[in-house]
């Protein structure tokens, strides 16, 4: 199934039938939401995959007694991992951050179950102590969504959407920028290790007072560049150490 045909067929489904999902297409949900963007790539997410009975009753307990999540063969309850936390980020990071990248993992788990012929739903309405109480989780995992995964015994129809029109405001129109300029970037006063920058225009930018150690600099416009007063140990160019090149 083409991405476009899966977005605009993914359905909430609350009717399963009783029947098994191999463990193979479980991990084929679980590596597609492993490849959702995170903050910092920093991946701070853990999956419990429900597949027991007695399991799945006391979580439906747990969520306002919703049916479906009973009668669905496979529960996937997605939690934040705060041992994985972007630390760079701060509070916003804790906050913000964390939900976005859960909630991103979480629909690509809605249209991988899509494409592969699953129905899905994603639950928020749930006792969050409760559920980790039943699931045993330690301190640092924190449940955000329940995905309930099952064959559809009935897909409902597209509820009514609103237009682009409505929900989008396009500013401007498209200029085509000139690959270099006099304007003076700034990169100041930050913490960037490990970050990776691949295809950027770098001409004219000034960096100060930043870490980039374990970063990786590829296919990038470092035109006239000059380095001062700055720790080069272990730097490398095309493979070659710097201190070689000096």
């Amino acid at each position: 199934m083409e991405l476009s045909e899966a977005i605009l067929a993914r359905r909430s489904v609350r009717n399963f039938r009783q029947d098994n999902i191999p463990d193979d297409r479980i991990r084929e949900l679980i590596r597609a939401a492993i490849y959702a963007p995170s903050a910092g790539n920093c991946q701070p997410w853990h999956f419990y995959i429900v597949k027991d009975t007695g399991i799945r009753k006391k979580v439906f307990e747990q969520a306002c007694r919703q049916e479906f999540l009973a009668d669905a063969p496979v529960l996937i309850i997605v939690c934040i991992d705060s041992n994985k936390r972007a630390n760079r980020y701060g509070e916003r990071g804790e906050t913000l951050y964390n939900i976005q990248n859960t909630a991103a993992a979480v629909q690509n788990i809605l249209l991988s179950a899509t494409d592969l012929g699953f129905g899905s739903c994603w639950c928020g309405d749930f006792d969050e102590y409760g559920l980790r109480d039943i699931l045993q989780m330690d301190d640092k995992k924190i449940p955000v969504a329940i995905v309930a995964v099952g064959y559809a015994d009935f897909t409902p129809s597209a509820p009514v959407r609103k237009s682009v029109e409505e929900v989008a405001t396009f500013i401007g129109e498209w200029e085509a920028c000139a690959e270099e300029t006099s304007e003076v970037r700034k990169i100041e006063h930050c913490d960037m290790g490990g970050t990776v920058f691949r295809d950027v225009n770098l001409y004219g930018a000034e960096i100060s007072d930043v870490n980039l150690a374990e970063g990786k600099i590829s296919e990038c416009n470092l035109r006239n560049l000059e380095i001062y007063n700055c720790c080069l140990d272990g730097m490398k160019v095309n493979g070659v150490e710097i201190s070689r090149l000096l």
